[in-house]
């Protein structure tokens, strides 16, 4: 990948990579174009279609997220009994499928009500530089988190212990979107 982004940089022209790697499209592109069934769903720099997914098989395509149903009402999406702020919305109130990625959530020890979803770690894997986490939802939905390690250990989490989800970042659609 190194190579082939240097030669493109030395060699200065135009060209189509096509993969299915979608580490590698992020990697070795200026610009990336995400086909689905032969409909291309986004363009836009590799930074873009990441943190901006122009529809769920965006989001869903290029990286690990964690996908909650629910319904949108007054900035908030709620998941069962459970509400989480989002911030600027479109107005767009209804059910939705809602897509946050595993780096994106800060835990924080305890259930709150507010502001987060009740959780419990079921499974720690922390090796390397970072602790993968995968905890319940009081739904029984599984979902994966993704802190630094020292991060986690300050924390003093264990598993079988209750924890607040807190998003930093959702991506939210209209339920329809997720059909299509």
């Amino acid at each position: 990948r190194r190579w082939l982004r240097q030669l493109h940089d030395e060699i200065h022209v135009t060209s189509v990579f096509v993969t299915h790697d979608q580490e590698e499209a992020l990697e070795v592109s200026d610009r990336v174009v995400v086909i689905n069934k032969g409909k291309v769903e986004q363009i836009g720099t590799p930074e873009s279609v990441y943190d901006h997914p122009a529809t769920p098989f965006v989001a869903n395509f290029l990286g690990s997220v964690n996908l909650f149903h629910g319904r949108v009402e007054n900035g908030h999406l709620h998941v069962g009994d459970d509400a989480l702020a989002l911030g600027s919305t479109d107005g767009s109130d209804g059910k939705a499928v809602a897509f946050v990625r595993p780096h994106e959530f800060d835990l924080v020890p305890g259930w709150e009500a507010r502001g987060g979803l009740p959780a419990r770690i079921v499974r720690i894997v922390s090796v390397g530089p970072s602790a993968q986490i995968e905890l319940t939802h009081h739904d029984g939905e599984l979902i994966e988190v993704t802190i630094g390690r020292e991060a986690f250990r300050l924390l003093g989490l264990s598993e079988g212990d209750q924890v607040s989800l807190r998003p930093r970042h959702i991506r939210v659609f209209p339920s329809e979107a997720q059909a299509a």
